[in-house]
C-alpha cells in the first residue's frame, strides 16, 4: 500500500490507496460520483493491470482529491522492461509509468472553500511534482461534466498541460416538471415511442441478479456490430464485481416484447445523478429502435425517484456522431466535458514515443501527429 504524508506549512498531502481510510473519509465530506469510490478504482485497476491512487491535499477547509490509475509502461518500451515490485513504485532509473483516469467521467473533487483557480492550480503543481519524482511521464485525466463544470483552462499551466474540450454530453434537469421535460423530446422520437407501445414493447427496471447475463449478451452483440475497440469490452468478472461495488446503485433497464429482452442498459443512481452507463440493442430489432422507449422510461424513472439530473452521455469518443444525435433527441440541455493531457517528463515521454515509432517503422513526428494521447499508446 502506498501511503505517504507530506506536511508543508499548513498543507497536508497524502497519496492513498483504496484501502486507506482517508480515501473514504474525504468522500464523506465532498460531493462525488461512483467513479470516485475506492472499489471502482480497484476494479478498473485490475482491468488495466494498473494501480489505483488518490492524491489528496488538505489546507484548512480547502480539500482537493484526484483519483487515477498508474500504469507500467514496461510492455511499451524496450528500455523499461521491469514490472511492479511488490505493488510499490520503485524509483528505478529506466522504469517508466503513466497515469490515466478510470473509465467514465471521474475528474477531480474540490471542496467549496477550494473552488478557486489558484488553489486548484497549486494542487496540480504538487501532483505534477509527485508524478515526476515517481517516474511518471504523462497523464490523461477526464473531468466530470457536472462536478467539474466550473473548471476551465485557467487552471492550466501552459508549460505542463493541455486543457481540451472533448465534447458535450446530453443531460436532463429532473427538477423541472414532467410536462416541461417530455415536451423537449424530439417529435420523431415520440412517434417511435408510440409505435413501440402499440406494437407491444414494454420497458421496466429489472433485477440485476435476474438480467445481468441478458444485458451482457446484448451489450457484447452491440459492441461486435459497431466494431468497438477493446476498451469497450468488459469481462463477466468485471460486471460481477461492478455489481458488488455499486450494489443497489446499479440498475438494469430492459425492453421486452413477447417476453424476449431486445434492448438493455446499465443505469447508475448516485448522489442525485442518474447516468446511462452502458447499453445495447439486439441487431434484429434495430429498425424498431427500442432504445427510444428505454431512454424515455429512464427519464421518467429518475424523475419519480427525486433525482436532480440525468446524464445520457455523448457520442463515442466525444464525437458528434449518430449516437450523440440520438441522445440529443431527448433533451436540449448539454454539459461539456474536458480532459487534461500532461507530459510530466518530456525526456521519458520522448523515449517511449521513439521506441514505439521505431517498432512501427515510422518517424517519431508521424506518430506524434495522431490525435491519440499519449502518442506511444496509439494503435
Amino acid at each position: 500500500m502506498i501511503e505517504s504524508i507530506i506536511q508543508q506549512d499548513l498543507i497536508l498531502i497524502r497519496v492513498a490507496s483504496p484501502v486507506d481510510s482517508i480515501w473514504q473519509e474525504v468522500l464523506e465530506i465532498l460531493p462525488h460520483d461512483f467513479y470516485h469510490l475506492p472499489g471502482y478504482l480497484a476494479l478498473e485497476a485490475a482491468r488495466h493491470n494498473a494501480r489505483p491512487e488518490a492524491f489528496i491535499v488538505k489546507s484548512d477547509e480547502k480539500i482537493f482529491f484526484l483519483s487515477y490509475l498508474v500504469r507500467d509502461c514496461s510492455d511499451i518500451s524496450s528500455e523499461s522492461n521491469h514490472q511492479f515490485a511488490g505493488g510499490e513504485l520503485s524509483p528505478v532509473e529506466n522504469r517508466i509509468y503513466d497515469v490515466v483516469s478510470p473509465y467514465g467521467y471521474p475528474g477531480m473533487l474540490v471542496s467549496q472553500a477550494g473552488q478557486n483557480p489558484g488553489f486548484i492550480k497549486e494542487c496540480l503543481n504538487l501532483i505534477y511534482d509527485y508524478w515526476r519524482e515517481n517516474n511518471i511521464c504523462s497523464a490523461f485525466i477526464r473531468l466530470h461534466p457536472i462536478l467539474n463544470a466550473d473548471i476551465s483552462s485557467s487552471i492550466i499551466d501552459d508549460n505542463k498541460s493541455i486543457f481540451c474540450q472533448q465534447g458535450d454530453v446530453v443531460t436532463c434537469n429532473l427538477t423541472k416538471t414532467f410536462e416541461d421535460i417530455t415536451k423537449r423530446i424530439r417529435s420523431s422520437h415520440r412517434t417511435k415511442i408510440n409505435r413501440l407501445i402499440r406494437a407491444g414493447f414494454v420497458v421496466r427496471m429489472g433485477s440485476v441478479d435476474e438480467y445481468l447475463d441478458v444485458f451482457i449478451d446484448i451489450y457484447r452483440e452491440t459492441m461486435d456490430r459497431v466494431k468497438a475497440t477493446d476498451g469497450y469490452y468488459f469481462t463477466q468478472a468485471y460486471f460481477n464485481n461492478l455489481v458488488r461495488v455499486l450494489g443497489d446503485r446499479l440498475k438494469i433497464c430492459i425492453v421486452e416484447i413477447n417476453g424476449e429482452a431486445v434492448a438493455a442498459s446499465l443505469i447508475t443512481e448516485f448522489g442525485g445523478i442518474v447516468q446511462y452507463y452502458l447499453g445495447g440493442t439486439k441487431t434484429e430489432f434495430l429498425r424498431q429502435s427500442p432504445a427510444t422507449i428505454m431512454f424515455k422510461y429512464a427519464i421518467e424513472w429518475a424523475k419519480q425517484r427525486n433525482n436532480r439530473l440525468l446524464n445520457l452521455g455523448g457520442g463515442l469518443g466525444g464525437n458528434y456522431d449518430s449516437l450523440y444525435h440520438f441522445k440529443a433527441g431527448f433533451s436540449d440541455e448539454r454539459e461539456s466535458f474536458a480532459t487534461i493531457k500532461t507530459i510530466v517528463d518530456r525526456e521519458k515521454y520522448d523515449r517511449l514515443v521513439q521506441d514505439v515509432a521505431r517498432s512501427k517503422g515510422i518517424s517519431k513526428l508521424e506518430l506524434e501527429s495522431t490525435s491519440f494521447f499519449p502518442a506511444y499508446r496509439s494503435r
